[in-house]
């Protein structure tokens, strides 16, 4: 089962999503994790979903899917029943339910699906304690292209109205209620991507209600138990709707992760812009080992991916830094990788390796002219749009090194410079008139413009030659215009830098945060990471082939 409640509350620590047997659960003060286990005794996709959070002698529907057509069987509160149910021709059903006055406030409850022999099908559990008010959405964890599930809406205004989105695409309509709850059915279509679907409640204006995840599959996720329950947090079992701009108090610097050394050296000094040359020879461009690895995890198809580029500050001069409230906020509130590494200096050979696999021989800020396959190309090739926002761009398919201080969006006067901008360095890009028009300057940012969007602050917003504060500034001004917009939900913002002023990995020890709509507030990875697993983690949401390094690296493992 899988559910989601449209609220501003942090978002507890992550299960695995693609888990469809073992979701733990605990309940303490306040917090509530839940747990879900599915069983496979007569129907292999038995699922049956409840809602998060119920009182004592609360009336509440539960929904099945994936049963025997016509299965019948029993419903049971921790093993007494309570109810009966009858599967329909497609093998869901929805059947009213009373939670029993003897259920103990502040528990855990479980509500099974058996046979008429008490054999175990499918079970389910629900907190017990106040009533859940915000708009929850009730999905099965998984389902195959093709199939038809069942999802179910607890906690609506009174016959409110709107869609269910499937990834962004209208699947069907839904009317609550006057108690607030829905129950409907629609087919997943069959040319659904595999991996993490989000399925979202939004009203006819399309602004987001509820969203929520399951997987897409071709068959059930295998069983994968989790040893011990995650901390509780101050919130419910649900992830939240796209919120305001995040105002959560900054905390302390992590460690530095395994292997790291987090004590800067002196800053990179950019070298003098070289002239037009000729595409080098590519260079390999291998990963050194900083820290543990982790097998590549799911990610999400995501509506649209953000990247927005700092420069030249080591994890430790930003993680913790007071000249940097707002990012550190950020990072209570969303997902932070403690353990990220560039893979080179200077600038630009970073810019290359996050967006084609490989520095491609770039040692130098120089002026190159790369024939190399890049993430821009493949993003237009699998039909996807692409822009990229340059602080201070000329326009017009400008191909010099840099540009004088203007005044351009948020932030303070700065420059542009052609070496933080890796889409005009490709030749299928700078060679292609209506190519080069996707690279504009940033007042003319918009959030819904395209699936990719590489954003790089000019010279001084960037921390290059401003400072941490001015970046911070910038960030606290711009961020908003992304996580208060419609085209938040279903997407994901990383920020990132450069370089960091170590040798670390190659380019420093570097801070990067995922933000997405049900991040789970303060959330920290210490696996290894570099621009390679950022450049997968972005191919990888979208099905795209891996380019050079990123084949080799961990996608960003964070819950999306």
């Amino acid at each position: 089962m899988s559910r989601s409640v449209a609220s501003p509350s942090p978002t507890p620590a992550p299960t695995r999503r693609f888990s469809s047997a073992v979701r733990l659960g605990t309940v303490a003060a306040g917090a509530i994790l839940a747990m879900s286990v599915v069983l496979s005794a007569f129907a292999a996709n038995a699922h049956i979903s409840v809602p998060a959070m119920a009182e004592p002698g609360a009336h509440i529907t539960v929904y099945g899917t994936g049963f025997r057509s016509g299965q019948v069987g029993n419903l049971t509160y921790n093993g007494g029943v309570v109810t009966g149910f009858k599967a329909s021709a497609s093998g869901s059903f929805s059947a009213p339910f009373t939670i029993p006055d003897s259920a103990v406030m502040d528990d855990v409850g479980r509500i099974s699906a058996k046979t008429r022999s008490a054999t175990l099908i499918a079970t389910s559990t629900l907190a017990i304690g106040p009533k859940v008010t915000a708009p929850t959405l009730f999905v099965p964890d998984h389902a195959a292209p093709g199939s038809r599930i069942v999802v179910g809406g607890a906690g609506f205004g009174a016959a409110q109205a709107g869609t269910l989105t499937l990834d962004g695409v209208r699947v069907t309509a839904f009317r609550a209620s006057s108690k607030g709850l829905f129950s409907l059915s629609f087919a997943v279509p069959s040319a659904t991507t595999l991996g993490t679907g989000r399925i979202s409640a939004r009203t006819s204006k399309l602004a987001l209600i509820a969203t929520t995840t399951l997987a897409i599959a071709t068959a059930a996720p295998s069983p994968t138990p989790t040893a011990t329950p995650p901390t509780a947090s101050p919130a419910a079992t649900a992830t939240s709707a796209a919120t305001a701009s995040p105002t959560a108090a900054p905390t302390g610097p992590p460690s530095a992760g395994p292997g790291l050394t987090a004590a800067p050296t002196a800053a990179p000094t950019a070298a003098p812009t070289a002239p037009p040359t000729a595409a080098p020879t590519p260079a390999p461009t291998t990963r050194p080992t900083v820290g543990p690895t982790a097998p590549s995890a799911s990610v999400p198809n995501f509506s649209h991916v953000y990247v927005i580029m700092f420069e030249n500050h080591e994890y430790s001069s930003i993680v913790g830094s007071s000249a940097a409230p707002y990012i550190n906020s950020l990072i209570a509130q969303y997902g932070l990788a403690t353990n990220d590494t560039a893979v080179s200096h200077p600038s630009e050979p970073n810019y290359v390796a996050v967006t084609s696999g490989g520095t491609q021989g770039v040692t130098d800020d120089g002026v190159y002219n790369l024939g190399a396959n890049n993430l821009f190309a493949q993003v237009t090739a699998s039909g996807r749009t692409w822009h990229a926002y340059q602080q201070g761009y000329p326009g017009n398919c400008f191909a010099g090194s840099s540009s004088g201080a203007v005044v351009d969006g948020v932030g303070l006067s700065g420059s542009y410079v052609r070496k933080h901008d890796p889409a005009i360095s490709y030749t299928d890009i700078s060679g292609n008139a209506a190519q080069c028009a996707n690279i504009t300057n940033l007042a003319s940012f918009n959030p819904s413009a395209a699936n990719f969007e590489f954003i790089t602050p000019n010279l001084i917003n960037d921390m290059h030659d401003g400072t941490i504060a001015d970046g911070d500034n910038f960030l606290k001004a711009f961020l908003p215009k992304i996580t208060s917009s419609a085209a938040f939900a279903n997407s994901v913002v990383f920020v990132t830098f450069d370089e960091g002023t170590s040798n670390v990995g190659g380019g420093g020890h570097i801070a990067t945060i995922a933000i997405t709509p049900n991040m789970t507030a303060g959330y920290k990875t210490a696996v290894a990471y570099s621009h390679y697993s950022l450049l997968r983690t972005i191919e990888q949401a979208w099905g795209l082939s891996y380019l050079g390094n990123a084949a080799s690296a961990s996608s960003m493992s964070f819950p999306y």
